[in-house]
């Protein structure tokens, strides 16, 4: 697969105009063309998943709120895994396991990586990220570090700001749990440990 495998252009667009942000305007902030964001409004391109974060980083949003079907801020404890959102790409599909709601203050994924022939772009964090290898093997690089191999028990943090990738060697794959901590706006108090 080369690309996010759900049909995302309408919602893209529609997203992007109740944002009040031109074509053109919202392909300079994200870092891609105008012919392929229109493209993929148009539902005849695919982006990566590492694009779309971007795109909708540019919008203000993130993934669990793009790809939920409405926010859910009901008190709940539980989540099913029916009530669940996946997003696959060439190398790489995330489950969002916990809904996108105020009193919740981290987004949990179910990562499985792929070996793909393409190394995958850096991202930068903006939010602090980790990550626990359940099973496989997993390549990490963090900023200008050299590349970590990780195993099944071994885990990351990386800190917002950092430009990171995971990807899998030829022959491996791995399945990863992946916590963002989403960092509170400015007016909101952060919570201290005593």
């Amino acid at each position: 697969m080369s690309a996010v495998d759900v049909r995302i252009g309408a919602k893209l667009k529609n997203l992007r105009l109740r944002s009040d942000i031109s074509l053109r305007g919202l392909a300079q902030k994200a870092g891609v063309s105008v012919s392929y964001l229109s493209a993929v409004e148009k539902d005849s391109a695919s982006p990566t998943l590492a694009t779309l974060r971007r795109i909708l980083a540019a919008l203000d949003t993130n993934f669990i709120k793009f790809f939920s079907d409405e926010e859910d801020n009901t008190e709940q404890y539980f989540f099913r895994k029916s009530g669940m959102r996946t997003v696959v790409d060439r190398d790489r599909e995330y489950t969002f396991i916990l809904p996108q709601r105020d009193d919740i203050v981290i987004e949990m994924m179910d990562e499985n990586y792929f070996y793909s022939d393409t190394v995958p772009e850096f991202e930068t964090m903006e939010n602090d990220f980790s990550g626990y290898v359940i099973s496989g093997k997993i390549v990490v690089e963090v900023g200008d570090e050299p590349p970590t191999h990780l195993d099944s028990g071994d885990a990351f943090y990386v800190p917002r700001g950092t430009a990171m990738r995971g990807y899998c060697e030829k022959g491996e794959q791995a399945r990863l749990l992946t916590v963002l901590y989403r960092k509170k706006s400015d007016n909101e108090a952060e919570v201290k440990p005593e």
